[in-house]
C-alpha cells in the first residue's frame, strides 16, 4: 500500500505532465528551415535582429548626357550592398553655382565631380576632406606615384593634402588640319617662330588661321612656354606682368594683329567648333575632351584634323593642369562610404569608360596605356590621340592655389580681351596687375 509520501510524489508529477500538455508538449517542435531572409526569433537571451538600413549617398554629377559616373552606379550597389548611390546631374554653370553649399552647409553632397580650375578658389576654404588617411598612399592597391603621373599628383595636392582623386585630365596639344598642310606642302609648327609661318601661309592663302582666345586656359600655356607664371611663386602678387610675360603675351596677340590668327571672342561662345566647320579656324589649341565636341558637331570632317603638341616658346612646352576631379566634401556625413564609391569609379573597367562614354581623357596611367582608351582614332587619321596629351601633361603646371582665384581669372581675361583688340600689351597686364595685386593682399 502506497504511502502517503509516495501518493503525493505522483500527484506533482502528473500535475507536470498535464502542464507540459496543455503547452503542446509531446514530442519537440521541429526547428523552422532557415532563410536568408529570416531572423532568429526573440528571445531573453537574444533579441530579434533587425535589417540594416543602407546608407545613402549623394554625387553631383556635371557630366550631363556622356556622364561615365551613372552607368557604374547599378554595379557599385551590387558590390556594395550597404551604400545605396544618388545621382544629380547638372550642367557645369548650376554646378559651380551650388559649389558653395559644400562651404555653407544645407544639402551637402558625399562625392562631387569637381572641375579641378575650382580647387585654387576652395581648397584653402577647408572645402573638401583630406583623401590621404583614406587612402594611404594607394589607389585600389596601387601606389598613388604609379598610378598618377607626376602632374597629376601635383594638381590633386594642396598643403600636404589630397583633395580629389583626378578622374580624367585636361592639358592642352594643337588641332590642326592636316590635309591643308599637306596641300601646302607645311609641316606641323613645333615652335613659336614656326606656328606663326605655318599660321601666316594658311592666312594669306584663305586656308584659316589660329585660334586666339582670350580667357586664362589659353593665354596660360603661352605664359608657361616661355618661363613666365601668373602669380609669384608665393602666391602673394601677380606675375603676369612680368618681362617674360609681357613677350609671351606680346606674341600671341601679335598673331592677332598680323592676321594670322582669328580672334574667338566670348560672343561667338566658348567653342570654336562652328569656325572649324566654315573655315575660319584651321589650328587651335584646347584639351582632349574636345575631341569628343569635334566628333559629334563635326563628323563629316573626319581625317582632315590631327593632334601634336603645341609649338613650344623660349623655355619648352607648358600647358595649365586641369580636369575632373573626384572630391569628399568636408561637411559629409558619408565620407567611408563616400570613399569606396571613388575607389570604384577608379578602376581600370571604368576609367576606360570615362573615354567610351565621355570621350574625356582618363587619369589613370593604366587606363591611358590600355588597348581600350589607346586605339587608333579614325577621325583623327587612324592617330593615337591620347599619347601626344599624356606628354602635354608632363611638363602642365595647375592654377595657383588661391582663394581670390576667380576674380584673378577675371581680371586677367579682361586683360587679354583688351589685348586682342590692340590696347598695349604692358599696359593692360600692369593694370590687371594692380588689381589683382590689390585682391591678394585682403
Amino acid at each position: 500500500m502506497p504511502t502517503k509520501r509516495t501518493v503525493l510524489f505522483m500527484l506533482l508529477a502528473l500535475l507536470i505532465v498535464m502542464a507540459l500538455t496543455a503547452c503542446g508538449g509531446g514530442a519537440a517542435p521541429a526547428e523552422p528551415a532557415a532563410s536568408s531572409g529570416d531572423t532568429a526569433p526573440a528571445t531573453e537571451e537574444q533579441p530579434a535582429a533587425t535589417a540594416v538600413e543602407p546608407v545613402t549617398i549623394t554625387v553631383w554629377d556635371y557630366y550631363g548626357e556622356s556622364s561615365p559616373i551613372v552607368p557604374i552606379v547599378a554595379a557599385f550597389e551590387s558590390a556594395n550592398p550597404d551604400v545605396k548611390v544618388e545621382v544629380q546631374s547638372l550642367d557645369w554653370d548650376t554646378m559651380l553655382e551650388k559649389m558653395n553649399v559644400v562651404l555653407t552647409g544645407g544639402e551637402v553632397p558625399d562625392v562631387v565631380t569637381l572641375d579641378m580650375t575650382w580647387l585654387p578658389t576652395y581648397a584653402p576654404l577647408g572645402a573638401f576632406a583630406d583623401l590621404s588617411p583614406m587612402a594611404n598612399g594607394k589607389l585600389n592597391g596601387v601606389p598613388l606615384d604609379e598610378a598618377y603621373a607626376a602632374g597629376a599628383l601635383e594638381a590633386m595636392r594642396y598643403d600636404d593634402q589630397i583633395l580629389a582623386m583626378l578622374y580624367d585630365f585636361d592639358v592642352y596639344a594643337l588641332y590642326y588640319r592636316a590635309d591643308l598642310l599637306d596641300e601646302m606642302g607645311l609641316d606641323v609648327p613645333t615652335t613659336w617662330a614656326e606656328l606663326s609661318d605655318v599660321a601666316g601661309q594658311l592666312a594669306a592663302n584663305g586656308k584659316g588661321q589660329y585660334a586666339f582666345m582670350a580667357d586664362t586656359f589659353h593665354a596660360a600655356q603661352f605664359l608657361y612656354e616661355n618661363g613666365a607664371s601668373i602669380l609669384n611663386e608665393d602666391n602673394t602678387a601677380a606675375a603676369f606682368n612680368s618681362p617674360e610675360a609681357v613677350e609671351a603675351i606680346a606674341f600671341y596677340a601679335g598673331m592677332v594683329q598680323d592676321g594670322s590668327a582669328y580672334y574667338w571672342s566670348t560672343d561667338e561662345g566658348w567653342e570654336v567648333t562652328p569656325g572649324l566647320k566654315d573655315g575660319r579656324i584651321a589650328m587651335f589649341s584646347d584639351g582632349a575632351y574636345y575631341m569628343g565636341i569635334m566628333k559629334d558637331a563635326a563628323p563629316e570632317m573626319a581625317g582632315q584634323w590631327r593632334v601634336a603638341p603645341h609649338p613650344a616658346g623660349a623655355a619648352g612646352p607648358g600647358s595649365y593642369m586641369g580636369g575632373t576631379g573626384l572630391a569628399i566634401p568636408a561637411k559629409s556625413d558619408n565620407q567611408e562610404a563616400a570613399w569606396r564609391f571613388i575607389e570604384y569609379a577608379m578602376t581600370l573597367e571604368n576609367q576606360t569608360g570615362v573615354f567610351e562614354n565621355a570621350g574625356a581623357a582618363p587619369a589613370l596611367l593604366a587606363a591611358l596605356e590600355s588597348d581600350a582608351v589607346n586605339a587608333a582614332d579614325p577621325y583623327f587619321g587612324d592617330q593615337q590621340t591620347l599619347s601626344v596629351f599624356l606628354q602635354a601633361m608632363e611638363t602642365a603646371t595647375p592654377f595657383p592655389y588661391v582663394r581670390q582665384w576667380n576674380d584673378i581669372d577675371a581680371a586677367f581675361t579682361v586683360a587679354m580681351e583688351q589685348v586682342a583688340l590692340g590696347e598695349p600689351v604692358q599696359d593692360s597686364l600692369d593694370a590687371a596687375a594692380v588689381e589683382v595685386d590689390a585682391l591678394l593682399s585682403k
